[in-house]
């Protein structure tokens, strides 16, 4: 069994990171060291963390090579992108010229990095990875009994004054109200 000494700083620092570290790997590693500080054996620590005793092997390992920082670092390794590479020259192309459809997206992509991939991971990667988010367009509705001009006019009037339209209709409402 080993003998770890730990500071008054490290236990505040370790009972603190034990419910607030928002990674729950980090929270289960800080409990595994709060339970080592309190001279549980390592088959006690497995039981109560509900971790095998390698895991606590390994977490105590983490911290004798590197101190908390080493019990913080996780090392996750995720798949990286084929269009990751190409990136910041997709981000430009698509900041000049915004693609209407995703298959115009998937066709442009492989024209330009010879990287073919299906919509749904064209979609992702310009969603998670440009930013980029489709936009609804509609016509602007103009009233039927007035042309362009003159409708333009008379927003712009209501503008200016702020006046123009009011609520009509019944009883229960005031014809004092305007549109806003």
């Amino acid at each position: 069994m080993r003998r770890l000494q730990f500071t008054d700083d490290e236990l505040r620092e370790i009972e603190r990171q034990r419910f607030e570290h928002p990674d729950p790997l980090v929270q289960r590693r800080m409990e595994i060291l709060w339970l080592k500080a309190h001279h549980e054996t390592h088959e006690r620590i497995a039981e109560l963390a509900g971790v095998s005793r390698s895991t606590v092997q390994r977490s105590l390992d983490a911290y004798e090579s590197g101190g908390l920082a080493a019990v913080r670092t996780l090392h996750w390794k995720g798949p990286i992108s084929a269009l990751a590479a190409y990136r910041g020259q997709l981000e430009v192309e698509f900041c000049e010229r915004p693609p209407h459809t995703i298959a115009e997206a998937c066709g442009r992509i492989e024209q330009l990095t010879g990287v073919r991939r299906s919509a749904t991971q064209v979609r992702k990667f310009l969603r998670n990875e440009l930013g980029l988010r489709w936009r609804k367009a509609a016509a602007v509705p103009v009233p039927p009994k007035l042309t362009l001009d003159e409708h333009a006019a008379q927003q712009a009037a209501f503008l200016k004054d702020g006046v123009g339209t009011t609520l009509g209709g019944g009883a229960s409402r005031p014809a004092n109200r305007v549109l806003c």
